[in-house]
């Protein structure tokens, strides 16, 4: 029963099929690769996590971006034409997609359509974590894309579908109250993102296979935990990816103290997670077999993280970095080291191959060290001697 204080997106049920697993676990343009492609391109640098613009007029309390120790520096931001320069050179090296992380909002960003339509021309795919909240409001649509003749949040997207782009929407609970407040008490957010996820719906982005529209509801915190399992099935219900994370730890307010009030308990994660793979292997999206072989995923019921095995995050500042949830080691700088230096020198490298990468910043932190096995041991006493255990 949906409840009086829910507000939900009037996006019809749709089944695409049949699909394979591989089709209903990624979404175009992530940077997420299958078996073959792993095995057939290691070594080859076949994505990048990149920050386009810090713009942002949201206040998100868990935003890993807004103070992140990789900004600690004097050097002005990275220009649109830099990071079309690495690009390039980064398409020597085999790349495929690009997927933009933040650090600002990228419907904030001028410049996004022409970086966009730039990286279709040179058949890389873009896609892009968004709150919605411009794709929402025909007055911001307009008042940041004008130039390009968009005048409302329709046309923009269709500019968009016309592109290699797929949408990441963030998409923390069905409540108001809640989802207003973890963008930072911005009253109305969820009704500007409700109308932002219908139209992308509306043109198609959840038409195709695989999907190019995502749901994500990270980070986990004790404010969205109740509903997140309804979120999930409410995607896949309509052939929206549902992405599920726990909280990041790259960013400055990460402490003990900010986790101890945010995050929820390692009983809860193992709890959801389990949940999230029953309905999965009960539905026919994965089998159990699948499951034991590929391993759990960071991210519940959707493919497994190989994002350290096959590319590099390129920050504000130039700095590159493992990926979004590491802010450790900087590796080197592209104003100062060409790209293909720092990726054949980088442990991601080391890692080439490498189906499964978990997620070695959050291991034993936020993703509880026993997570995986205490999931995988859930599901063998359930189904280990059932019809589910089946390729």
């Amino acid at each position: 029963m949906i409840s009086k204080m829910e507000l939900r997106p009037h996006i019809p049920e749709l089944t695409l099929g049949p699909l394979t697993s591989t089709e209903l676990d990624t979404v175009q343009y992530w940077g997420f690769f299958n078996q073959d492609e792993i095995s057939g391109e290691a070594g080859r640098l076949l994505m990048l996590d990149i920050d386009f613009g810090r713009e942002c007029s949201l206040k998100c309390p868990t935003c890993f971006r807004r103070f992140n120790p990789v900004d600690d520096s004097e050097d002005p931001d990275l220009t649109c034409q830099e990071l079309l320069d690495v690009i390039c050179e980064a398409r020597k090296l085999g790349l495929k997609t690009v997927k933009i992380c933040g650090a600002g909002e990228p419907f904030e960003n001028p410049d996004l359509l022409g970086f966009a339509r730039r990286l279709s021309d040179w058949d890389v795919g873009l896609s892009i974590f968004t709150k919605g909240h411009v794709l929402g409001d025909d007055l911001l649509a307009a008042r940041f894309f004008g130039q390009e003749g968009v005048k409302n949040s329709r046309y923009l997207a269709t500019l968009l579908f016309e592109l290699k782009t797929s949408l990441l929407v963030n998409f923390q609970s069905f409540k108001p109250e809640v989802q207003d407040r973890l963008v930072g008490n911005i009253k109305g957010h969820t009704v500007r993102r409700n109308r932002a996820v219908e139209i992308l719906a509306e043109i198609g982005f959840n038409k195709c296979s695989p999907t190019r529209l995502a749901f994500c509801m990270n980070p986990i915190t004790r404010e969205n935990y109740d509903g997140l399992f309804d979120i999930y099935t409410y995607c896949r219900e309509r052939n929206i990816l549902p992405v599920i994370a726990t909280l990041m730890l790259s960013g400055k307010q990460f402490n003990r103290q900010f986790l101890a009030g945010v995050d929820v308990s390692d009983e809860e994660k193992i709890s959801l997670y389990t949940k999230i793979y029953e309905y999965n292997i009960e539905h026919g999206i994965q089998s159990l077999s699948a499951v034991l072989e590929e391993g759990v995923s960071p991210m519940p019921g959707i493919h497994v993280c190989n994002q350290i095995a096959t590319g590099l995050y390129i920050t504000l500042k130039g700095n590159v970095v493992m990926c979004p949830g590491d802010s450790s080691r900087i590796l080197g700088n592209i104003r100062k080291t060409q790209l293909s230096e720092i990726w054949t020198r980088s442990d991601n490298y080391k890692r080439r191959g490498t189906f499964n990468c978990d997620c070695p910043p959050k291991a034993g932190k936020t993703i509880p060290a026993n997570l995986y096995s205490s999931v995988l041991k859930n599901l063998r006493e359930k189904y280990e001697s059932s019809v589910y255990n089946t390729a």
